[in-house]
This record gives structure tokens, C-alpha cells and sequence, in this order.
């Protein structure tokens, strides 16, 4: 595609504008319910046009890559934040993001446009089933995978809306969602194709069939919420020690860290009885054989209380004998505070670039302080309690549902999210990173205990209700009783079928759409 056919048409324009501001409110911090729903409208509206007045492919794909980089782009700025206590070339690593997300988005609209075409469907099946399949292909983009804003998502405030993800996923929400865009697509392009005297029967029917759709949704909600019996499971002690990023870059100030969140533990375990203390990712800011002295000091924070502490650190490796290789990692103490003897969690999913730089050798990164060159976990062991199995999910894990998944099929009883968004700043990266964990609770039936180095650090109950949520970039600690629900669920069973199904679906139409169009050009060929 040339540049200048990189430029929309005025129409394309107003669709692909109007559907991005859209997109860009419909995710926390803005609790609106309504965008969501509709975000989708304008862009379908354009495609469907497109395919039904015989439009092009590139045409459509053009409005997509404008879609994904305004719509995407209004959400997900904070990148050129995050990355500029790393680097000045931080606008660069936003734009790459955008530039890296682009195709993806122009291929999904390219692929609505060529079923539209070759089938007629109405929009209220095609934009549901390329929607869903556009995230799975986000979910599993190897280093490059960047799940982090489906538009289930944006039920995260709404728990009574979200229940329905137990049987199929956050992906089965974004279906409902992108089913309720095409519908009002559908009524949108038929309102306008018949005389004004009879509008109201198009609409009426499609706007009927939406709110069967919610009612159904949110009956099944209610029913959830009033039936699933929650019983105590543990008391746990979420620590915020609200350090800025800034100061956890200097070196000579590490030993201050541990001395906080010790500090602000101690005070909360003399006036209340936990089970576990959780500290946020990195609360240990190096490798412990660096440190001697810190491991008295996990000892002291322990003290007479007898409760372990789940903290983040820097572990490592030697895979061969010279050369060294470290991770991002959680480990365990026990009752004393000495190291419990457990394997260390080493994190799974890293975020691209900041830590570990995608299909690259890492050791070309060596020579950077902890920048692009961190080693993956794998095979996560969850940790092993009094009262149960705890799974732990490291900062940008918890958007990516097939791990919570796989510790709810390894029996886990409780999920501990250990994180630090203080590189987030003030920005809607932090509400945007938090959301995801109310529909992981609900996708497992599973309680969460977050911990945020500067927030928001919570507890989230099985039925994805939040519980104490902190104010950012304030220090504290907070214990919860965390309940268990106790039921297996449609979804820990069966995983993101509702994707599966949908993209196959959508292969089928593309096979056959191929097909067809093989044939005619035989037949016209033929003499």
C-alpha cells in the first residue's frame, strides 16, 4: 500500500474517529458502561458498506490500521511513560507498539469485510466472530503477545455483567459485547434502506434482540452472585510500600526498601492475625547473595508473628558455567522468615522490550542494569501453604488468562499478583492493569491478594467484587479474609473455546470464500 493510499476518505475519517474516542473511554478508569457497546458501530457501519457497494480489501484493512493506531494509541500512551525512566528513545518504543499492532487491526477488518462480502451475514455474527478471533491472535503473538485490552475488560467494574466469564472467558464477554455492536450495526444499515414509515421495525427487533441479550447475561449474574456460597479460606496481608520508580533505579538507596515494607509489616501484624504477608514485586531489589544482611532483615520483619512473606525479587542461574542468567521472581519464607526451601516462581510472560527484547539474544543486553535481557520461567510450581496452594502471577501476567487458568487445573486455592506500577505513574495504566483481575477471579472462581508497590493493591473475592482497593502512591498495609468458592468452572475446564470456535469459523467462510471465488474465475475462463 503506497502512502497515499494510506490517506481515509472523509467518511472513513468521521467512522474510524468516532469508533477510536469510543474505544479510548470504554476501559477504567472510566466506569461507563455504554461505549463498549458501541464502539464497534461506526467502523462496522463503514465495512459493512464497503463490502455491500463494492467496496475493496484494502479499503476496509486502511480503516482498520487507523482504528488500531487511534484507538489503541489513546489507551495505551502511557508506554512513552513507562519507558522513559529507561530511555529517551521512550516515544519510539510507543510508536513501535502502535507500528507492531497496526497490521493486526487491518487484518481483522479486512477479514470482516471479506466474510461480509462473500456471505451477507449479518454484522451481529461476522463482527463478534472476527472480534474474538483479532484477540486470541493478540494473546499468542509469542514475545510479542499483548492481551491487554479486550473488550470484556471493560465489565471489570461491573461484576454482575461479568459472571457469564466462568463459563467462557473474558473472550465469551468481548463476544457479547461485539454481538451488541453488530447489532446495532445490522439496525443501523437496515433503518436506512427502507422508507421512513417503516424504520421502526428493523430497529425495534435488533434493539429488542440486545436487551434479550443483557437480561440473559445479567440474569445469569444475579444468579451467580446470590447462589455461589464463599467460605473463609486465610487472612492476607498485602503490602504498599509506595516507593517511586525513580528512587528503586538507585542503586545506593536498596536497602531502604526492605526496611519499609518491614517497617509498615510489623505495625500491621502487631494489631491484626494473618496467615500471609505479600509484598509487591521486586520488594527485594536484588539477588540475595548480594545482600546477606537483607535475609536478617526478613527474619526481623517476621519476628515472633510466625507468618510467611511472599516477596519479589532477583533470582538467577547459571545455565552454563559462564554465563549468568536472572529472572524476576517471587519466593517464600517460612514461619522464622529464612527462605522456605520451595522452588522460586520465575515469571513467565515478560513484557516486551522493558524485559526481555523480543527474538533477540539476550546477551546482547547484558551490559544493561535488568533491561531487555531477563531469563524465562517455566514450568510454574505453586507454592504450598498451611491452608492451600498459592499461584502467583508477576505484573503483566495477570492479562494473559491461560495462566491463572493452569494454576486453578493445579488445584491452586488462592492467586497472589505481585506487582510494581510505580513506572505507571498517575496515568491509566494502573486502573487499566488492575481491571484484569476481576474477570481472572471470575474466569476460576478464585480469590485474589494484589500487591502494588505503589498501588492499587486489593483484594478480589471469586465473584470478581473488589475489596479494599488502595488510594496510588500511598504507603500501607492491609489484611483481608479471603474467601474460596470451591467450584470448578466451564471456562478452567475448556479454556478460551469460545476463540477456538470463532476463528475456525471464520477459516471455514475464508476457505469457502476462496473457493468461490476460484470457481467463478474458472467458469468465466472456461469457453
Amino acid at each position: 500500500m503506497k502512502l497515499r493510499g494510506l490517506v481515509p476518505t472523509r467518511s472513513e475519517a468521521v467512522a474510524v474517529a468516532s469508533s477510536a474516542a469510543l474505544f479510548a473511554i470504554a476501559f477504567p478508569p472510566f466506569e461507563l458502561l455504554l461505549p463498549a457497546f458501541i464502539c464497534l458501530v461506526p467502523l462496522g457501519v463503514h465495512v459493512a458498506r464497503l463490502a455491500d457497494r463494492q467496496g475493496t480489501a484494502r479499503e476496509a484493512a486502511r480503516a482498520g490500521l487507523w482504528f488500531t493506531l487511534l484507538g489503541y494509541g489513546c489507551n495505551i500512551y502511557w508506554i512513552a511513560v513507562a519507558l522513559s525512566l529507561f530511555t529517551k528513545l521512550a516515544f519510539a518504543g510507543y510508536a513501535a507498539a502502535l507500528v507492531w499492532l497496526a497490521p493486526f487491526g487491518a487484518l481483522a477488518v479486512a477479514v470482516l469485510f471479506t466474510a461480509r462480502r462473500h456471505t451477507g451475514w449479518p454484522m451481529a455474527i461476522l463482527l463478534p466472530l472476527t472480534w474474538v478471533s483479532f484477540e486470541l491472535t493478540l494473546n499468542y503473538l509469542s514475545d510479542l503477545s499483548f492481551p491487554w485490552l479486550p473488550l470484556g475488560l471493560s465489565l471489570s467494574p461491573w461484576p454482575v455483567l461479568a459472571q457469564m466469564a466462568d463459563l467462557s472467558g473474558v473472550r465469551g464477554l468481548s463476544f457479547w459485547i461485539a454481538a451488541t455492536n453488530g447489532l446495532a450495526v445490522d439496525a443501523w444499515l437496515l433503518a436506512r434502506g427502507v422508507p421512513a414509515g417503516e424504520r421502526l421495525r428493523p430497529v425495534a427487533l435488533r434493539g429488542g434482540m440486545a436487551l434479550l441479550l443483557a437480561a440473559a447475561v445479567a440474569g445469569y449474574g444475579m444468579w451467580r452472585m446470590r447462589t455461589i456460597e464463599l467460605t473463609p479460606l486465610a487472612r492476607v496481608t498485602v503490602v504498599q510500600p509506595n516507593i517511586p520508580e525513580e528512587d528503586k533505579l538507585r542503586a545506593q538507596d536498596k536497602d531502604k526498601y526492605l526496611g519499609i515494607a518491614g517497617r509498615v509489616t510489623r505495625a500491621e501484624l502487631a494489631r491484626t492475625r494473618s496467615d500471609l504477608v505479600v509484598w509487591p514485586e521486586t520488594a527485594v531489589p536484588d539477588f540475595l547473595s548480594r545482600h546477606p544482611h537483607w535475609a536478617d532483615s526478613l527474619r526481623a520483619t517476621v519476628g515472633s508473628s510466625g507468618v510467611p512473606i511472599l516477596f519479589g525479587f532477583l533470582d538467577f542461574s547459571f545455565p552454563t558455567r559462564d554465563r549468568l542468567e536472572y529472572y524476576n521472581a517471587a519466593a517464600l519464607t517460612d514461619a522464622r522468615g529464612n527462605l522456605s526451601g520451595q522452588q522460586p516462581y520465575r515469571k513467565a510472560f515478560l513484557v516486551p522490550i522493558v524485559e526481555r527484547v523480543p527474538f533477540v539474544n539476550p546477551a546482547w543486553f547484558a551490559r544493561f542494569n535488568y533491561f531487555g535481557s531477563f531469563g524465562r520461567g517455566v514450568d510454574p510450581v505453586p507454592f504450598t501453604l498451611p491452608f492451600g496452594k498459592v499461584g502467583v502471577l508477576i505484573c503483566y501476567e495477570s492479562t494473559f488468562p491461560q495462566l491463572s487458568r493452569r494454576y486453578r487445573r493445579d488445584g491452586v486455592e488462592l492467586l497472589v499478583n505481585v506487582t510494581n506500577d510505580a513506572w505507571f505513574g498517575r496515568s491509566t495504566a494502573p486502573y487499566q492493569h488492575f481491571a484484569h483481575l476481576p474477570i481472572r477471579a471470575i474466569e476460576n472462581r478464585l480469590p485474589i491478594a494484589r500487591s502494588a508497590n505503589t498501588g492499587i493493591s486489593a483484594y478480589i473475592d471469586p465473584l470478581g467484587r473488589v475489596h479494599g482497593a488502595s488510594p496510588l502512591q500511598v504507603e500501607g498495609a492491609w489484611t483481608h479474609t479471603v474467601e474460596r468458592a470451591g467450584i470448578p468452572t466451564l471456562y478452567s475446564r475448556l479454556g478460551d473455546w469460545v476463540s477456538w470456535l470463532s476463528a475456525a469459523i471464520l477459516v471455514a467462510i475464508l476457505a469457502l470464500a476462496v473457493a468461490r471465488t476460484r470457481g467463478e474465475r474458472r467458469a468465466k475462463a472456461s469457453p
